[in-house]
This record gives C-alpha cells, sequence and structure tokens, in this order.
C-alpha cells in the first residue's frame, strides 16, 4: 500500500479524523494506554530494560496540546529512535470533552500535554472503530 509521507506536516497539513480512519497503517499502531508521562520518562538506550519501554511506546498517541490558544487533541507519531512528530488535530471531538479532560486530568500535565481520558479514549474507539 503507498500511503503518503506525514513527517513534517504543518498545522494545516495534518490529519484529521477521516484521514486517520482511511489509515490502517496508522490504526494498528495507536496506542490508548500511552501518556505523555510515560513518552517523557528518561531512557537510555543501552539499558535492555529501556529499549524495551521504547518498543512498548513505539507507534501513535493521542494527547492533549495545551500551549496553543485553543486546547486541542492531538496525535502523536513516537519513532523507534525516540523521536516524535505531532501528525494529527482531531478537530471533530466535542470541546466540552477537552475541557473536563483539563479541568480533572487523568493525570498531572507534562510540558503543556494531557493525557487523555477514559471518555476520550471510549470516543476515540467508537469513532475510530478501533
Amino acid at each position: 500500500m503507498n500511503t503518503p509521507e506525514i513527517d513534517d506536516k504543518s498545522i494545516f497539513e495534518m490529519l484529521g479524523l477521516e484521514d486517520i480512519i482511511k489509515r490502517p497503517d496508522i490504526l494498528g499502531k495507536i496506542k490508548l494506554e500511552v501518556t505523555p508521562q510515560k513518552m517523557m520518562e528518561p531512557r537510555f538506550q543501552t539499558r535492555p530494560e529501556d529499549i524495551e519501554k521504547l518498543k512498548d511506546i513505539t507507534g501513535y498517541m493521542f494527547y492533549i496540546e495545551t500551549e496553543s490558544e485553543t486546547p486541542s487533541l492531538m496525535l502523536l507519531k513516537i519513532g523507534r529512535s525516540d523521536i516524535t512528530n505531532t501528525v494529527g488535530k482531531i478537530s471533530e471531538i466535542p470541546a466540552d470533552m477537552v475541557k473536563r479532560a483539563i479541568d480533572s486530568p487523568a493525570l498531572p500535565p507534562t510540558c503543556g500535554m494531557y493525557a487523555i481520558t477514559g471518555e476520550i479514549r471510549d470516543w476515540l474507539k467508537e469513532k475510530l472503530g478501533i
């Protein structure tokens, strides 16, 4: 399957919900249990246990970005070499769901990134069919 490259996208080229639904290469690698806190844990590439941790989080993670004017649900690609790149923005999510996730966070925020809540996780599963 020939899939478009998604690295180095501008905010205007980011994948939306409908784009992600059409991408089995992304859907199969979404890790709803990975949080910004897990992603930001220090790892040393030489220790076997850290290499395993990196394998566990490699794929795609949803998070709530609060550094912009309007908080947004974003999709982050986490590479095998610990390199990350935001590739999607899910504008279809109800704003009140995002607000609740910030007002009552599942975990403390990390670098302006909030983990998704159970409510958002369930919404994503339904919308993405995963």
